[in-house]
């Protein structure tokens, strides 16, 4: 078989680095930016409208998260990020910022600032080929196992005490991603990647079953979901059932992955699994009785445009607190302030994607979001410290009260000046019982998680894996094709991970 090209600049920028370390390091591709085919685009705070009239900042009170498990030192330090967004202005970040740097942590953030993607690779080669490595990085799907296969990490083992109160939860989550004994990665939180989106005044006018009761009831199931496919499409030949992410998910509700990463690093491709084939094959079944998208509205349908195709588009599977928010701006805050609408929840809901009839469990496909550390590292314990705040901000009881209260019950806040001067800012409003599922679809108390390791590997390996989960879904491709084409690459393409 003809050899696969895997270097790119980034590996090559990291592969000079390695006389200074070890010899088989090489910095990874990144799939970082592929929204279409893999990436879940979320948020972490309640929309709201920008005034660009606004532009005052504000000297918020610093917020007191604590854990009885960690004590922070006072002198964390200074540490470097690296990084494509900065830290202290990013909604899901800022506030953990001004605590960090605050007397109770004593720490600094040096930002430096690098593009998305293959740039940011890049940049993080160099830097460490000039022994300037910075002292946090953010997790990617790239980082697991491509990059720890390579060494540019600095193992968490002893650093993060998994045992205490406060790794609790998420150390069984961070055995997904340990590689060769060691645990370069904790996430801080986990969250779904895509849910099945929906207008509920889109089903109740077409007198179709909500999928929320149906959950309720432990029946939303590949067949009910089917069902309301099915029933929706022959009402008018201008309905579109199902659109939005590939297979993935539906492959997830079976328990298993395309391709799994043992903890020993041994890699197994699970191509012709029985579940693997059930689920693509129920996928070609939609796709082939015209249940499925065919780009009717272009190439990719994001939220907001979904949001006034909802009467026509009646799922989409796509993230949900994304799109959720989008979908609700773009009803409710369509064009400024004069139009919109205050203080009520959208028609907007979403469930889980529907349970393997085979299963007697809910299991779905989830993400994860947090920082590691870079080999050559100079702060090493601030950079843990980070870490570890992140993690006590994110399970802080109080702030969890607090971001409850104000995802459904906004504070009503007005313009004070610009053209929109007096004027009501809209806010999102959540629905009480789509919050609160959205909760628990970040819980692992309440449904059982799976994360396919199959997008960790290269770009090759991320284009024919697109392939074998889109093609029979939504443009007829023969999964029994696709399969015995595709196998033997996922079986090359891993097997240099399995001679390591």
């Amino acid at each position: 078989m003809k050899r696969i090209k895997q270097l790119t600049i980034a590996a090559l920028t990291l592969a000079m680095a390695v006389s200074l370390t070890a010899c088989d390091e090489e910095v990874p591709h990144s799939n970082v930016g592929t929204p279409s085919a893999n990436g879940a685009v979320t948020t972490t705070a309640p929309a709201t409208t920008k005034d660009p009239d606004e532009n005052a900042e504000t000297d918020g009170v610093i917020k007191d998260v604590h854990s009885d498990s960690f004590v922070p030192s006072g002198n964390a330090g200074k540490i470097t990020w690296l990084g494509y967004y900065d830290l202290s202005t990013d909604g899901s970040s800022a506030e953990q910022y001004k605590i960090f740097t605050s007397e109770t942590y004593g720490g600094e953030i040096e930002y430096v600032n690098c593009g998305s993607g293959t740039a940011y690779f890049d940049k993080l080669g160099t830097m460490i080929a000039a022994d300037e490595s910075p002292d946090i990085v953010r997790y990617e799907w790239m980082s697991f196992p491509y990059g720890m296969s390579k060494n540019i990490y600095e193992p968490l083992d002893g650093l993060i005490d998994a045992e205490s109160a406060l790794w609790a939860d998420m150390a069984p989550i961070a055995e997904n991603f340990a590689y060769k004994g060691k645990h370069y990665y904790y996430p801080y939180r986990i969250a779904t990647n895509f849910a099945i989106n929906y207008n509920r005044k889109t089903l109740e006018e077409a007198s179709l079953p909500d999928p929320y009761d149906l959950y309720l009831e432990n029946n939303w199931t590949w067949d009910t979901f089917k069902q309301i496919l099915t029933a929706w499409c022959d009402m008018d030949e201008d309905n579109i059932g199902y659109c939005g992410t590939n297979a993935t998910s539906l492959i997830a509700t079976t328990g298993k992955t395309l391709v799994d990463v043992q903890p020993d690093g041994s890699v197994k491709n699970n191509i012709n699994e029985p579940e693997i084939t059930r689920a693509m094959e129920f996928a070609s079944d939609l796709c082939r009785e015209g249940l499925t998208y065919q780009g009717e509205l272009g190439d990719w349908v994001p939220p907001d445009t979904w949001a006034t195709a909802s009467n026509r588009i009646l799922f989409l599977g796509m993230g949900p607190e994304w799109t959720y928010s989008a979908a609700s701006e773009k009803i409710q805050n369509p064009s400024g302030v004069e139009n919109d609408i205050f203080d009520t929840p959208s028609d907007f809901a979403f469930v889980p994607f529907p349970r393997d009839p085979q299963s007697d469990k809910y299991t779905i496909a989830f993400d994860t979001f947090g920082y590691m550390i870079p080999k050559g590292a100079k702060n090493i314990s601030g950079a843990v410290e980070w870490i570890n705040l992140v993690r006590v901000y994110q399970i802080d009881e109080e702030r969890i009260a607090t971001e409850r209260e104000e995802y459904l019950h906004p504070v009503r806040e007005l313009y004070t000046k610009g053209k929109y001067e007096g004027m009501q800012k809209w806010k999102l409003t959540w629905d009480e019982k789509v919050y609160d599922l959205w909760q628990d679809m970040m819980n692992p108390d309440k449904f059982d998680f799976v994360f396919d390791d199959c997008f960790g590997f290269t770009t090759e390996m991320e284009t024919v894996v697109n392939d074998i989960l889109n093609e029979p879904m939504f443009h007829n491709g023969s999964w029994t094709q696709l399969r015995a084409e595709n196998g033997p690459v996922i079986d090359y393409i891993i097997s240099e991970f399995n001679a390591g």
